[in-house]
C-alpha cells in the first residue's frame, strides 16, 4: 500500500487535550465556589460582634448604676468601695449581671459626693484604700493617691479618674461608671 492508500484515522489528541483543559477549568470554578460560600458564612460569624448594634435598652440608659445608699456614707468619713455590676459584652457573649469594675464614693462634711474609678491609672490594677494613711495605694506598682484622688508620686500618669455621681430618691447613690485607658496622661474612655 502506498502512502495515499492508508486508511485515514482522525487524530483526537487535540480534542482530548481541549476537553481535559475544560474539565480542569470547571473543577477550579466549582472548587472555588464551594470554598467561597463557607468562607463568607465564617467571615460573617466572626465579624458579627463588630457589626451588630447595641440593645435599645442599653442605648436608652443614662449610664448610671445604683451602688448603694447615702445611709452607708459618713460625712467626712472614709471612702466606701462599691462593686459595679451590669451588662458585660464580650464580643460574642453578653453577661447579664457581671462584675464590671468598682468605685470609691466619699461624702464630704457638707454632704457632697465624689466618686472615683477604683482602677489605677498606671497599669489598671485595683487601687486599695489605706485607712491608716487615709489615702489610696495601688498594690501592683506602688502608685499612690491622696483622698481627693490627686497622685502623690510620679508612678501614675494622672490622678484617679473621677466619675459622675448623684443622689436619686433622696437616698440612693448612683454612679455613671466608665472605664478609662490606663498608662496615659489623658483620661481616654474605653
Amino acid at each position: 500500500m502506498n502512502e495515499h492508500s492508508k486508511p485515514h484515522t482522525p487524530d483526537f489528541s487535540d480534542d482530548n487535550k481541549r476537553r481535559g483543559f475544560m474539565v480542569k477549568i470547571a473543577a477550579i470554578v466549582v472548587g472555588g465556589i464551594t470554598s467561597i460560600i463557607p468562607a463568607v458564612f465564617a467571615g460573617g460569624f466572626f465579624l458579627t460582634p463588630l457589626l451588630k448594634k447595641r440593645d435599645d435598652a442599653e442605648e436608652k440608659s443614662d449610664g448610671f448604676v445604683r451602688v448603694g445608699s447615702t445611709a452607708s456614707l459618713v460625712p467626712g468619713g472614709a471612702p466606701l468601695a462599691f462593686k459595679i455590676r451590669g451588662i458585660k459584652i464580650d464580643a460574642w457573649t453578653t453577661y447579664a449581671e457581671a462584675a464590671i469594675g468598682s468605685v470609691y464614693v466619699l461624702m464630704d462634711e457638707a454632704g457632697a459626693l465624689t466618686a472615683f474609678n477604683a482602677t489605677c491609672t498606671h497599669l489598671g490594677c485595683t487601687v486599695n484604700y489605706k485607712s491608716e494613711e487615709n489615702s489610696f495605694a495601688c498594690p501592683c506598682h506602688d502608685s499612690a493617691f491622696a483622698l481627693d484622688g490627686e497622685r502623690t508620686n510620679d508612678i501614675p500618669p494622672r490622678n484617679m479618674d473621677t466619675l459622675e455621681v448623684e443622689i436619686r430618691n433622696k437616698e440612693e447613690v448612683w454612679v455613671k461608671y466608665q472605664s478609662f485607658r490606663a498608662g496615659t496622661s489623658g483620661k481616654i474612655p474605653v
